[in-house]
């Protein structure tokens, strides 16, 4: 067994597999981490698997132990507890900091270093969004304005003010939304030209040197994690080092750009964050935007490793990023209608990962009546494009009847027109578009749909994909099933394709278009079948 790495700090803790090559490349995977969260040693069967380089290592032979190294570097047991569910707040910083590019690489290095050291100077201040509340970076402190000192971090968010408040008019205490991070403007002097040179800042010397360097506007988005409880003066230093992590993420980037193109070439690297379930805590990756997610193979492998996550489902492609509370204000279609409903029941069992509720009358196309299956395929697709399988959009009714054409299971002439399709068409255009295999169950009557929840709950268990369903002339969305073993009894949870409404959740749970349905729902002089979509072994 290899030791794994045990993590501190804002946020729980993943786990990552020791590898030899990672003993050299560990502080460069640890800026991949939010400022607040630290490797602090690492996890194994014996301390004999444990280096010297681990501050504390938890063993486990019979049962957890915990060793601290003391001032003679010798690892000694101590008395240690676990901690579940600390209450954390996200940290954001977005800002734009211009870097200095050589062609030579020494020169680069040199830049970044004063850089670096600018950013965790006392010059950096940090401004809340909606506020202003300021916090002046001093030595491992935050001097604040605009708020007590005394104040944590929870606190801290009673001084943002929508747009729609009046400065002067106190408002009445809102309670804190703790899913929504908190969003800091950094200010500061002009970077570039305090770190490009060592000639003193001091009039009248003017300094003159010919370079073939290049200046580039970075755009950074940082993410921190600390205790709601933590004092609001300890958030300053913990935003210059999600600052400091991110730049040398960036950085690494661009010289390896560097050393295989031009610096007139040089293309900014984009910032992902992603938010494995399995690990709890946030992890920001840098790719170049011209690398494909399939080029990016064997670097998204060694941070799978790194964190000992498994190489069946991607984690870390572009589509597996981190949605923020504004990424689905600026989603198309709504996303995961099914959340603030009630999902408690005897043994519930529902889709994995996001999906987009597509449904009759979207994208200004009038399928009333006849577009039902279609719409549910294309919430199937989004499911795969948003966990990451494919980068393909999702298909238009044109497109999606084109694929059949091109399949031979249609005529030419069906394309454009308003004919409906079915569970096996749905499974088609799956296999043919992505590749994806499917499983098809049928019942020769509604009345027979409970006897096959145990498949279905296993289904979602498994592989977590929304399940498409047809009879009559209806089609509908299965993204849950509720089943009570004791009675045999079970409820699904339905995303119903045929609302032609607006974008309003509200309205799509209360009127049932997303909700629960008894088995009574499904009616038992139809036939029908489900499509249920096998999820890819791939990562």
């Amino acid at each position: 067994m290899n030791p794994s790495h045990t993590f501190q700090g804002g946020g729980g803790g993943g786990a990552c597999r020791e590898h030899a090559k990672f003993a050299k490349v560990d502080e460069n995977y640890e800026n991949i981490l939010p400022a607040g969260l630290e490797r602090i040693g690492a996890f194994g069967r014996s301390l004999d698997e444990i280096n010297s380089d681990n501050l504390i290592a938890l063993v486990q032979h019979e049962k957890i132990k915990c060793f601290m190294q003391d001032q003679d570097d010798v690892f000694k047991n101590v008395p240690f507890k676990t901690v579940d569910n600390i209450d954390l707040a996200t940290l954001r910083v977005e800002t734009k900091i211009s870097v200095q590019l050589s062609s030579k690489e020494e020169e680069t290095d040199k830049f970044l270093d004063k850089l670096l050291d600018k950013i965790n100077s006392d010059a950096a201040s940090f401004v809340l969004d909606k506020s202003k509340v300021a916090l002046l970076c001093s030595g491992d402190k935050s001097v604040l304005y605009g708020a007590p000192q005394d104040v944590n971090v929870e606190e801290l968010t009673t001084y943002m003010q929508d747009e729609d408040e009046e400065e002067n008019i106190k408002t009445k205490k809102k309670s804190v939304d703790k899913d929504v991070a908190l969003l800091f403007k950094l200010y500061w002097s002009t970077v570039l030209e305090d770190t490009s040179s060592d000639i003193p800042q001091c009039a009248p010397l003017i300094y003159h040197q010919r370079k073939n360097s290049h200046v580039l506007c970075l755009t950074f988005d940082t993410i921190s994690v600390v205790p709601w409880s933590d004092p609001a003066e300890n958030i300053g230093p913990i935003l210059c080092m999600a600052i400091t992590r991110q730049l040398k993420l960036m950085m690494e980037d661009l010289k390896e750009q560097l050393r295989h193109t031009s610096i007139r070439n040089i293309e900014i690297p984009e910032i992902f964050h992603f938010y494995p379930e399995a690990l709890q805590h946030y992890v920001t990756l840098v790719y170049h935007p011209q690398r494909s997610d399939q080029s990016l193979e064997c670097y998204r492998k060694d941070v799978h490793q790194w964190f000992d996550l498994p190489l069946d489902r991607p984690i870390f492609k572009r589509g597996n990023k981190h949605w923020f509370a504004r990424d689905y204000d600026n989603s198309g279609q709504l996303i995961n209608t099914h959340v603030g409903l009630n999902l408690t029941g005897s043994n519930v069992s529902l889709v994995q990962g996001r999906y987009a509720y597509h449904h009759y009358m979207q994208d200004n196309f009038d399928d009333n009546g006849w577009g039902c299956a279609y719409r549910s395929l294309q919430s199937i697709i989004s499911w795969f494009r948003l966990q990451g399988y494919t980068e393909r959009t999702v298909p238009t009714h044109h497109e999606i009847q084109q694929c059949l054409v091109d399949i031979g299971d249609k005529p030419p002439s069906f394309v454009k027109s308003r004919q409906w399709i079915g569970s096996m068409e749905v499974s088609f255009c799956l296999q043919t578009l992505l590749g994806v295999e499917s499983t098809i169950l049928n019942v020769s009557s509604g009345a027979e749909m409970s006897s096959k929840a145990q498949q279905i709950a296993e289904h979602f268990r498994t592989h977590g994909t929304p399940i498409m369903i047809g009879g009559g002339v209806l089609a509908h969305t299965i993204i849950g099933i509720d089943f009570n073993q004791d009675t045999g009894d079970a409820r699904f949870l339905i995303l119903d394709p045929h609302y032609t409404g607006g974008e309003d959740l509200r309205v799509i749970q209360n009127k049932g278009w997303c909700n629960w349905k008894p088995s009574s729902f499904w009616k038992a002089d139809s036939f029908y079948n489900m499509c249920l979509p096998l999820r890819p072994t791939s990562f």
